[in-house]
């Protein structure tokens, strides 16, 4: 039974109205660079707690957190959701400190860049340079690459171009709410959608459009549910039932089914769109799957099968 916290979360969000800038496929570009918010950073708290390292490339930030005292071993990389378009927020944030603390892994942050001012040709390439550093400064792949929303499809399709490319897999896939595939063309959304409580089909179809660019909707490093899973490592895949983008979710899962390839899914009735990060009762649980899925991968022991999608 879905918690009176998520319940009432929900309220709050859909009395926001932010979910009507999604109403329409005619958003404007030049508006959305305009008011786009500056990127949230660690706050001075983690900086206390966790060591704080950043850089840039290429002219964009990149940060890692790392446990103080003894660590583990291990590095990861996270992915940042926001359509692609919306920088890093507060929430991100204090999900990834929560992971470090939680694994004792050492996680990179790209802030990469974003649309419409970019597309999905220079933001996987910028990807992929990230993933590439991290194989040379570790000697190793990571133990995980993780995601959530347009950062969830990012490290799918990073993922797939690792596997294409020869390069060292990571040990595994976190992917929260991911977004798989950009068209939006999933008949089962238009049911959920009056659920959904921050997205519509309209606007994230336009989103889809400024991300893909020059290259097709439907190529598997624009939207990664057009690719095969074979030669990936496990993956763990979290949505809620209330999300238009649990109807994506399950289609990977029934891919991985049919494809043989390792992946546990979650599906939360009744919660929103990316609910792992939202301090919920029920982002606890995810969280607690998350993490024994991060040591299992880390201990290669790989994670256990998840139930089938509805």
């Amino acid at each position: 039974m879905t918690s009176l916290v998520a319940r009432l979360a929900g309220l709050a969000i859909r009395l926001t109205g932010r979910r009507r800038n999604l109403a329409r496929d005619d958003l404007d570009p030049e508006a959305a660079v305009a008011k786009r918010p500056r990127p949230a950073r660690p706050t001075r708290a983690m900086r206390r707690e966790l060591r704080v390292t950043w850089e840039t490339r290429d002219g964009f930030e990149v940060y890692t957190l790392t446990p103080r005292g003894p660590v583990p071993g291990g590095g990861a990389i996270y992915l940042h959701g926001g359509a692609y378009t919306s920088p890093i927020t507060s929430l991100h944030w204090r999900f990834i400190a929560w992971m470090v603390d939680a694994t004792g892994l050492a996680i990179t942050v790209p802030l990469y860049p974003l649309t419409p001012e970019h597309a999905c040709k220079e933001i996987t390439a910028f990807a992929m340079a990230i993933y590439r550093d991290g194989l040379e400064a570790r000697g190793g792949a990571p133990v995980a690459l993780m995601g959530d929303s347009a950062g969830g499809g990012l490290a799918l399709s990073l993922a797939m171009q690792v596997r294409d490319a020869g390069l060292p897999v990571p040990g595994g896939l976190v992917l929260i709410a991911p977004w798989l595939d950009v068209t939006m063309r999933e008949p089962s959304q238009a049911r959920i959608e009056p659920s959904d409580v921050m997205l519509m089909r309209p606007g994230v179809r336009a989103l889809g459009r400024w991300y893909a660019g020059d290259w097709a909707a439907t190529d598997e490093r624009v939207s990664p549910l057009f690719g095969t899973l074979r030669g990936l490592p496990p993956i763990e895949l979290l949505c809620g039932s209330h999300d238009i983008l649990v109807a994506d979710a399950r289609r990977l899962a029934a891919q991985a089914r049919a494809e043989d390839a390792a992946l546990a899914y979650h599906e939360e009735p009744g919660l929103m769109h990316v609910y792992p990060l939202l301090g919920l009762p029920e982002s606890r649980r995810a969280e607690a799957r998350i993490t024994r899925f991060l040591q299992s991968v880390r201990s290669g022991a790989g994670p256990q099968a998840g139930p089938a999608p509805p």
